[in-house]
Order: structure tokens, then C-alpha cells, then sequence
């Protein structure tokens, strides 16, 4: 049995988004971001200028009426190529907007019940009127938010398995007709589809859409990561010598107190507290070279200057395009990911460490007494010449 899409007033709370809608129903939010805060997002020309640099990655797609003739074109881009296309049916599509454009990364504030730690990027796309990338399935849990103009989407009623792409093009389009709903969205709405519901965006009038994607790793591309973390430490990575074979496992026989010992060894790896460790710096790393690292200030400050410069007044603060990851291991101590890193901590820091993921600022003057702490100072330090953090009147 199917269900027509839910139409909300507001974004769901996290016991109503996890209880109801992730993983399971598409949704879409009338007005879920106020055009206020969508008027401060990149516009379309500074989308298409960073089009045109080498960093960003960018494509374009042209869509014709027949889908197998549609063309894509990567960049950067130039104005000649942009003078070149016409008005109509084409699309423009940035990744990692967030990483460029601070005042689109604010965008992620109103997210904050999503998983945070699983954000792949914003991307942005600029399309004319009747641009499209065709019926398609994603891995991605994905947040479409309108900015200007209008856009018509059709989401399926249900999951779509064993689906059938279009050959021959760059896109991976899906060959058939999917039965599904229609619904126009305009500026400040919020449309959710979860992972392999199929979905297709024309655009009626010039058009920017953000698109706020999370998608978790493969398992084994989490084993493969946690293996080379442990390959990097010799105490960590010991060699398997047999220490409990007996006479069964002679010749080409591996026994099965072989097999069950090797399997146990490798358990213990995964409950200890460095997978825990470990985890939250994995979730934390920048998936591209190029971007998203977060190298040391050329202007490092001394444990000295940082407190100085708060002692003055300023107030510290998480960027939003700055992604942590928080958990706790089995004794309870805190670890936090960082750009690749990982940090423990004790929890009497939580609270500070909480208002900073919610966007909120530290003031020295209302945190005293826990600057007073040397650990937490230098802590935040590091932080801070990791532009982790940054200050702010």
C-alpha cells in the first residue's frame, strides 16, 4: 500500500524524523526556511564564478527531449561556455558550496536533527527553465532546499530495487517510468528523500536548489580504514603466530578453535576504546584533497595570546562548514573528531563542547572557571590553531 507525500508546517523534531521519517518517507516542509536566511545563500552569479574556478568540482548538464542526447560537461568552466548554452534546459551543479561560501554553510544550522557527522556536502544547482537530471536513486539521505525560483518534483511512493538506467550517457538516468507524486516547490521550502526513493526536479523558472546530502561509508570501507590506523601502530597491529593451534590444524586444515581465536582477536580490536577513537576522527575527514583540510594557522597563537585576546572579550565559535564527530567509549570519556583527528576529554567539558556544535558561542568572561583548567585551555587552543574555531566579538 502507498502513501501520498506528507506535507509539514515545520521540520520535524529528532524523536519525530528518526520515529517516522528517516530511512522511511519522503516529506516536505512549506516554508522551512525563511526567505530571509535563503536571500543570504550564494546567488546564482557567484555560483556560476565558482564554476569557474579549479577547486570546486562542477558539471553541467543540458537536457534535451529526448534524455538519450543529453550531454554533460565538466569544469571549471569559462564565459564563453556559459554565453554558449541559452536560457533554457540546462543545469549547473556544485559540490562542497560550504566549503566556499560561508554564508551557505549557515544553511546546515536548521539540520542540526539530521546526523551531522554523516554530511557529505551542500551542493548547489543553478538550472533554467526545463533543466533537469532525470528520473534518478541515490545512496544519499538528501534535504532539497528551494532557493529562487520554482521547481516541480515527482518522488516515488516506494524504494525503487533492481532499477535500470539509460545507456549510453554520463548520467545514470532511469530507463522507466516510476509511479510516485508531484508537488511544486518555491523559495524556503524543504523536500527530504531518503536513499533509492527516485525523484525527478524540472525546473519551471530560473532556479537555485541546495542540496544538503548525508550518506554513510560502505562496512568495508570502514574496515579498510580502521585497518590502516592500526597498521600505523606496532603495539596496535600485532602479527597472528598460531599461539593456539594444536594437531588438527596440520597440513592445508584450519581448525575451527583456528578460525574462532582469529575471529575473537579481531573482535577485541573493535571493542576496544581506540576504534572509538578512531571512529570519530574517520567520520571527520575530508573526502578531497584539494579542500576541506584544515591545516595549522600560519599565525599560530601561544597559550599566552589566546588567552589574552579572550580575557578582552571575544567570544569563541564553530564554523558551520567545520564537521565534529562526538561519542562516548564504555568507561564514558569523550572523544571528538576533528579534520582526520581525534581529542578525549572529560565531561566536565561536555557542556562547552555541546554549545559550540549547536552553533553557539563561548564567552571566557561566562566560562571562567573552566578556563581556569589548564587541559581545557590548551584544548580549545588547539582547536582554534586547527581553525576549528574562530573568534568573534
Amino acid at each position: 500500500m502507498t502513501s501520498p507525500l506528507i506535507v509539514l508546517d515545520t521540520l520535524p523534531s529528532p524523536n519525530e524524523f528518526y520515529g517516522l521519517y528517516w530511512n522511511r518517507r519522503p516529506f516536505v516542509v512549506r516554508s522551512g526556511v525563511s526567505k530571509s536566511h535563503m536571500s543570504a545563500l550564494i546567488s546564482g552569479d557567484e555560483l556560476a564564478g565558482l564554476a569557474m574556478e579549479e577547486d570546486p568540482m562542477s558539471r553541467m548538464v543540458i537536457s534535451k527531449s529526448n534524455a538519450a542526447t543529453w550531454t554533460t560537461q565538466f569544469g571549471p568552466f569559462s564565459e564563453d561556455d556559459f554565453a554558449s548554452i541559452g536560457d533554457e534546459n540546462w543545469s549547473l551543479l556544485v559540490q562542497n558550496v560550504e566549503q566556499f561560501h560561508p554564508e551557505t554553510a549557515e544553511l546546515l544550522r536548521h539540520f542540526n536533527f539530521a546526523p551531522r557527522w554523516l554530511l557529505d556536502d551542500i551542493m548547489v544547482s543553478l538550472s533554467t527553465k526545463g533543466g533537469t537530471v532525470g528520473a534518478h536513486i541515490d545512496s544519499y539521505h538528501v534535504f532539497l532546499v528551494q532557493g529562487s525560483g520554482r521547481r516541480r518534483w515527482k518522488v516515488s511512493h516506494e524504494p525503487i530495487r533492481n532499477e535500470v538506467f539509460i545507456e549510453g550517457i554520463d548520467l545514470k538516468v532511469l530507463a522507466h517510468e516510476f509511479d510516485g507524486d508531484t508537488i511544486e516547490v518555491a523559495c524556503g521550502d524543504v523536500l527530504y528523500i531518503p536513499p533509492n526513493f527516485a525523484h525527478e526536479g524540472t525546473t519551471l523558472e530560473q532556479a537555485l536548489t541546495f542540496s544538503i546530502g548525508f550518506l554513510g561509508p560502505k562496512f568495508s570501507e570502514l574496515l579498510g580504514g580502521y585497518s590502516q590506523y592500526l597498521a600505523a601502530f606496532e603495539d596496535l597491529d600485532p602479527r597472528y603466530v598460531g599461539d593456539e593451534l594444536n594437531d588438527n590444524s596440520a597440513g592445508f586444515v584450519i581448525d575451527h578453535t583456528a578460525v574462532d581465536y582469529i575471529r575473537g582477536r579481531l573482535v577485541e580490536r573493535l571493542d576496544s576504546s581506540d576504534f572509538t577513537q578512531w571512529l570519530v576522527s574517520y567520520f571527520t575527514e575530508s573526502p578531497h584533497e584539494e579542500f576541506g583540510n584544515y591545516t595549522e594557522r600560519e599565525d599560530c597563537l601561544s597559550l599566552i595570546q589566546f588567552i589574552e585576546i579572550l580575557e578582552k572579550g571575544a567570544n569563541l565559535i564553530k564554523p558551520e562548514y567545520v564537521k565534529f564527530a562526538l561519542t562516548t567509549d564504555a568507561t564514558g570519556a569523550f572523544s571528538l573528531g576533528f579534520d582526520g583527528q581525534s581529542f578525549t576529554f572529560s565531561d566536565g567539558f561536555f557542556g562547552v563542547i555541546q554549545k559550540l556544535m549547536k552553533g553557539e558561542t563561548v564567552s571566557f568572561l561566562i566560562h571562567k572557571q573552566l578556563f581556569t583548567v589548564p587541559e581545557t585551555t590548551r584544548f580549545l587552543l588547539e582547536l582554534y590553531n586547527h581553525q576549528a574555531l574562530e573568534f568573534v566579538d
